[in-house]
This record gives structure tokens, sequence and C-alpha cells, in this order.
């Protein structure tokens, strides 16, 4: 774990040198590997997303399949093929997240196509918190294009649900733990 936060830490500075062409790459996915719990392997993932990294899979793919056949229960297949995560990662803007809060616990944005907005939410601490942030405050940012409006509509990405907001997102993060919200205009 300290591995990954120490090149999160590192790459995530880098946001301004990341474009379509001239990816910032924090090292291959250790998803899967070693002593990583399952929110810290999701995190990985997820902040490896926000930050455009190539998603260069550093994991025995073989653990995968069983009697033949690709295991699409395992914890970590499911996390390494997140349609949701990977559509953050390949979004065609290309533009890697800005952490605008820094702490024990971060807030990333990174702006999408559409004018839309990925938030990710992450708690670097070893108990869970509860962690908002405020819509409005991120439409300071210049780095944010996300249309001002009455309503917002918000998509965990872990969880697969939905729901409206008119400005503050609330969420509980749990211990080295990671919520990635995709956020749109109604």
């Amino acid at each position: 774990w300290l591995s990954v936060i120490t090149l999160y830490e590192h790459t995530v500075r880098l946001y301004k040198y990341s474009a379509p062409g001239a990816w910032n790459d924090p090292d291959m996915l250790e998803v899967g590997n070693g002593e990583l719990t399952y929110e810290e392997n999701k995190s990985h993932f997820s902040l490896w997303c926000m930050m455009n990294a190539p998603l260069i899979l550093g994991n025995d793919v073989r653990k995968f399949i069983v009697d033949g056949k690709v295991d699409t229960d395992s914890r970590v297949y499911q996390i390494l093929t997140n349609k949701a995560m990977i559509g953050i990662n390949q979004d065609k803007l290309g533009v890697q997240c800005k952490r605008v809060k820094t702490g024990i616990v971060d807030v990333l944005v990174k702006p999408l196509e559409n004018r839309e907005l990925a938030v990710c939410l992450l708690n670097k601490s070893s108990s869970s918190k509860e962690m908002s942030f405020s819509i409005t405050k991120l439409h300071n940012e210049a780095y944010v294009d996300l249309p001002i409006a009455k309503n917002y509509l918000v998509k965990d990405l872990w969880e697969d649900t939905e729901a409206e907001a008119t400005d503050i997102v609330k969420a509980t993060v749990p211990s080295h733990g990671v919520k990635v919200f995709r956020i749109k205009t109604v």
C-alpha cells in the first residue's frame, strides 16, 4: 500500500503535463498482487484510472481461470474489468485528474468529455471517514468545465448507483478506500 500511495503522490502532481499522447506513467498495476486488501486494490485501480495512467496489468491473469473458464466472480477480476472506471481512464478529453483537497483524505477532479466530471474521494487513513464535496465549489476551479445547473446526476462508479444532487455529495469512505463519482447536469 505504501508503494501505491508513494507512486500516486508523485504522479498526481504532474497533471499539467498529461495530455493525449503524453501520459504520465506511475508504473504497472499491482492489483491482485501481494498483501493489498480489496479496498486497496480498488483504490489503486481507481487512482490509475483518474490519472490516465497506462493500465498495464502486473498480476498473473491465470488466477482468473477456474476449470478452463474465466472466474468472473473473482474480486480482482471485477476490479480490473470495471467498465465505468476504464471509461474514466480512456475518456477522449484525455485530461488527468487534479487534486483539489489534500491531506489524510484527498479530493480529485477530472474533467470529462461532454462537460462531465469525475470526482474521486480517497481516504488514506486507517479508519473509515465521512467525506463530502460541494459541486458548487468545484465550479470555482478553473480546471472544471461542468455547467452550472440546479440538479446533477451523480453516479457511484463502484456501487453502480445513481442519485440526483443539488450541491453536496456525501459518502462514507472505508480505510484506504475510494468513492468515485461521474457527474453531469440533469
